[in-house]
């Protein structure tokens, strides 16, 4: 079950380092962004896993073919992002509750999306949120710390290779998650 956590996890904190350390590279401070990005990560897969309980409840392989086909959708997203040369930091702001919360709700997004597959794999709610919360806190506020040490260049390089990595690893689990319905014999994640 671990392993099946981690899965779902740890592709959102490459995602979530992708912005910070470009935060750092603005010279941001890492508390707020980290408080912040940690509660509506922990907040939005609990919206999708609703929408993910409802459906999953009465079409359990169309859900989570569904699922997997919006982990792909995630990963198609998370890769054009990391394609561009743009700045993702651009509008973020945490000057104010209200800046704060638009740039959490902007930034947690996928995990909104997350949720959706989360329901209707079986994971343990409460460790998976939990997990998905201290990993946004620990990943923004180091993320935004090494930003701030890096130079522009590598920093950029930096980032856009996470968020590489977030979407092949949310690629294949899509692509898994799928595979699991109609390939007899594939271990559950």
């Amino acid at each position: 079950m671990l392993v099946k956590i981690a899965a779902f996890v740890v592709p959102l904190g490459f995602d979530t380092l992708a912005v910070a350390v470009a935060l750092g590279l603005h010279g941001m401070r890492p508390l707020r962004p980290a408080l912040t990005f940690a509660f509506f990560e922990a907040v939005m897969p609990l919206i999708g896993l609703f929408l993910g309980h409802l459906v999953g409840a009465r079409f359990e392989t169309p859900a989570v073919v569904l699922g997997g086909v919006v982990l792909i959708g995630v990963a198609l997203y998370m890769l054009k992002e990391a394609l561009e040369d743009e700045d993702e930091t651009e509008g973020l702001s945490f000057s104010s509750m209200r800046t704060a919360a638009l740039a959490g709700f902007g930034i947690s997004m996928d995990e909104l999306a997350i949720g959706f597959p989360m329901g209707t794999s079986g994971l343990p709610i409460p460790r998976t949120i939990g997990a998905i919360a201290i990993q946004a806190f620990i990943v923004t506020y180091l993320g935004i710390v090494v930003g701030k040490h890096l130079g522009q260049t590598s920093g950029r390089r930096t980032s856009r290779t996470a968020g590489f990595v977030a979407a092949i690893a949310f690629g294949l689990l899509g692509i898994y998650l799928i595979a699991q319905r109609f390939v007899p014999g594939l271990p559950e994640v």
